[in-house]
């Protein structure tokens, strides 16, 4: 009778500490959830200051991700960013032989194609437009710093990388003849599908 009432007297005890094992485990659980979570998704980011005010890029509202293409010839990458009042940049670069880390300059015309950063301050086409290389300055080095590639995921490559170079005016017509990049830093997503090849 005795046992009886001892154990009676500790069930709240017993209860308190299931509750607890639970707690525990769930927040376990939680918690590793949460850090698989983390990991399939990596934060992009497109950013850079045009003549000391910062310019930042949002992936696209439509399909949640970054504009980035790659183009077997000529190895040419290149990332399409839109900031909120509809301005755009286009940073392209390639590696003759392949993408990998590295320096990448700005060319007038290598391999049939453009090479550097391209700025378009308006949302339409218009005569302010800006670039790293014109008929007047016809390469410019190192405009891209390509950081790093990380294709550990084969449906998702994390490309990071920096670039700061000059702008210079396109049109006669533009004002404006030069603005200096300064800080410009980029991380985004290359998901290869049967439009965009793996590399």
């Amino acid at each position: 009778m005795t046992n009886l009432k001892s154990f009676s007297k500790n069930i709240p005890l017993l209860l308190l500490l299931v509750a607890i094992v639970f707690s525990c485990n769930s927040n376990s659980s939680s918690t590793q959830a949460d850090k698989n979570k983390n990991a399939d998704t990596t934060e992009e980011y497109f950013s850079v200051k045009i003549d000391g005010v910062l310019w930042q890029a949002f992936p696209s509202k439509k399909f949640k991700r970054y504009n980035v293409s790659y183009k077997e010839i000529g190895h040419q990458f290149s990332i399409f960013a839109e900031a909120e009042d509809g301005s755009r940049m286009d940073l392209s670069f390639h590696s003759v032989n392949e993408l990998k880390p590295g320096n990448f300059p700005s060319t007038r015309n290598d391999n049939g194609m453009l090479s550097g950063v391209f700025y378009y301050p308006e949302a339409k086409s218009s005569d302010k437009e800006m670039a790293s290389t014109t008929f007047d300055y016809p390469i410019q080095e190192n405009t891209v710093q390509l950081i790093r590639i990380d294709k550990s995921n084969p449906k998702a490559y994390v490309i990071e990388g920096t670039f700061a170079p000059t702008l210079y005016a396109v049109y006669e017509t533009n004002t404006k003849r030069t603005s200096k990049l300064s800080e410009g830093k980029f991380k985004v997503i290359y998901e290869p599908d049967a439009m965009k090849p793996a590399f």
